[in-house]
């Protein structure tokens, strides 16, 4: 048989083989693609919308939402609560793509940074996010997530402008004073921003799809738990409530929602009362919102109601007069300076460090330390046991190799000053129990002397105002502090109590700038802005604002009669 004739009658033959080839291919391809499918279907919990959402996602949002709530919430409830958290999530950032709210890679950034530096140690943090199962870029995901969803909630308020009738009656309404307008006009836009955010939420729940959902997530989706006198309560809602009991008051599961239904019961019970009222909300609010605005309606509409006489006025001016009187105050910038210690300074501390070295044994150094270590330049401290890593290079250097029951035979330089140590048990260089002392160099009276003189050639050009009082006075200054409202016993309100400072600052004339020396390591400049002398209430002159008082009183009282 000649090849050519053997080649033709071959040919049938090979196509069929080509044929079944390509189709086992095919198939192997497909049974590839099908277990590769298969695999990845089981770690997806549903598809909203047109994305998949991963079981993972869900279990991290679980043991996020029970660490939030020092794990006394029962798991039931957390896991509705993470479950529709996940899908809020994912819905919010869904708003932001269609509002086209963007985050810089710079903020993002710099959260990273600072959340790196909180821990000290860069190699720490990394193992630390190894722990959470994170990796620097997951990391960085999660921020610029949490970043959009926070930008997409102020996008919101951005087209909240509200006229001056609505702003003087939400002042009214929570009894916000008039100075403070700039604040309430902040903190309308803030709420009625908040308000058609929840708006623009529930619109997308409603039009939300969810497909393929993992059975085991099927009992955790939002939907009615029961319905009363109209109003759809949802387990999202009870579940909600119910973890507030359970934080709030240690209630059980049973207890917590028996709380919770009796709660919400009675707030439907104002919600038809304000409903017979008149009152109207916007109905495509989740309940929650809903009952909080029927309670506010009502709240407004008894308001309206209340018309005290001149008499009660009076009487309820009478006996509420301290509050209405005007006491003492002061207004200051308070500018904080710490003084460094000099070279000279530290040879002192290093010294001292050196001289108590030599006295000290293993025997007498817990009682030495208590009886020195009571004051601010030396400190006594017993460390307990810790492992690499957890103090200063310097620190743990010093300790390597050490015996057992030793008193380290040299001084100890950090950045904190001069450490003598005891170690008491050194576990192969892995762990260490030990005691210390500190010694901190501390400024001289000459070193403190020669800041003072210092500032004090600079007070009267603060005072002409050629010289700006701030942080840039001196490159010690550690804080400076707007005092509004000082009162002569010491209380300067958003800051601290000191009798010291509020002493000279009432000593001082008005615009004149003082220093004072409160400890040996820290200067206050200050200069006095503003005065307000005592002054007793005159009743004609606070009468519109003793009926604002008067009428939230008698609504307050109302309202807590029906909860």
């Amino acid at each position: 048989m000649s090849i050519r004739k053997f080649r033709k009658q071959m040919k049938p033959f090979i196509i069929v083989l080509t044929v079944v080839f390509i189709l086992s291919l095919a198939y192997g391809g497909y049974e590839s693609y099908r277990t590769s499918r298969a695999n990845k279907k089981a770690q997806e919990a549903m598809l909203l919308n047109k994305d998949y959402i991963q079981k993972i996602d869900i279990e991290r949002a679980k043991q996020e939402v029970s660490r939030a709530y020092a794990e006394t919430v029962d798991k039931d409830i957390v896991d509705i609560i993470a479950f529709n958290d996940v899908i809020d999530k994912k819905l919010t950032l869904d708003l932001a793509k269609s509002l086209k709210v963007k985050v810089p890679s710079s903020e993002v950034n710099a959260q990273y940074e600072e959340l790196e530096s909180s821990m000290g140690d860069k190699e720490q943090f990394r193992r630390m996010l190894q722990v959470q199962g994170l990796t620097k870029d997951s990391l960085k995901n999660k921020i610029e997530e949490n970043l959009l969803m926070q930008k997409t909630r102020e996008e919101f308020a951005k087209n909240i402008n509200p006229t001056d009738e609505e702003i003087n009656a939400y002042m009214s309404l929570y009894s916000i004073p008039s100075d403070k307008k700039e604040d309430a006009i902040n903190l309308y836009k803030m709420q009625k921003g908040e308000e058609a955010f929840k708006l623009a939420l529930i619109k997308a729940r409603k039009e939300m799809q969810i497909k393929d959902l993992a059975p085991e997530y099927e009992n955790l989706v939002e939907k009615v738990s029961y319905e009363e006198d109209g109003f759809k309560v949802t387990n999202l809602d009870l579940a909600k409530i119910m973890a507030t009991f359970m934080i709030n008051q240690k209630a059980t599961k049973e207890q917590a929602e028996e709380l919770a239904k009796n709660m919400i019961a009675k707030q439907i019970k104002v919600a038809k009362m304000a409903k017979e009222k008149g009152v109207k909300v916007n109905e495509e609010l989740d309940l929650m919102s809903q009952l909080q605005d029927y309670a506010i309606g009502l709240s407004e509409k008894v308001r309206e109601e209340i018309k005290p006489t001149d008499a009660e006025l009076e009487s309820f001016f009478n006996t509420n007069k301290s509050r209405y009187n005007i006491p003492e105050t002061a207004d200051a910038k308070l500018i904080f300076i710490t003084v460094k210690s000099t070279k000279e300074d530290d040879a002192v501390a290093k010294a001292e460090a050196e001289k108590l070295l030599a006295e000290l044994t293993p025997e007498n150094f817990s009682e030495k330390g208590k009886t020195l270590g009571n004051n601010q330049d030396i400190i006594y401290q017993d460390l307990g046991t810790f492992g690499t890593k957890a103090m200063v290079k310097e620190f743990e250097e010093a300790l390597k190799d050490v015996p057992s029951n030793t008193v380290i035979n040299k001084v100890i330089k950090t950045k904190f000053g001069y450490h003598l140590v005891y170690v008491k048990k050194n576990d192969n260089n892995q762990q260490w129990s030990a005691e210390h002392i500190l010694i901190v160099p501390y400024p001289s009276d000459k070193t403190v002397a020669g800041k003072l003189e210092k500032l004090e050639k600079l007070k009267a050009d603060i005072e002409a105002g050629t010289l700006a009082l701030n942080d840039k006075i001196d490159e010690d200054v550690i804080q400076s502090f707007d005092a509004k409202g000082i009162t002569p016993d010491g209380v300067i309100p958003d800051f601290v109590y000191s009798p010291e400072i509020a002493k000279a600052v009432f000593e001082t004339p008005l615009n004149k700038v003082g220093i004072i020396n409160p400890n040996k390591a820290t200067i206050v400049v200050f200069q006095k802005t503003k005065e307000v002398k005592a002054e007793e209430a005159n009743f004609t002159k606070l009468k519109e604002e003793v009926r604002k008082d008067y009428i939230n009183k008698q609504v307050g009282e109302y309202m807590s009669k029906l909860f």
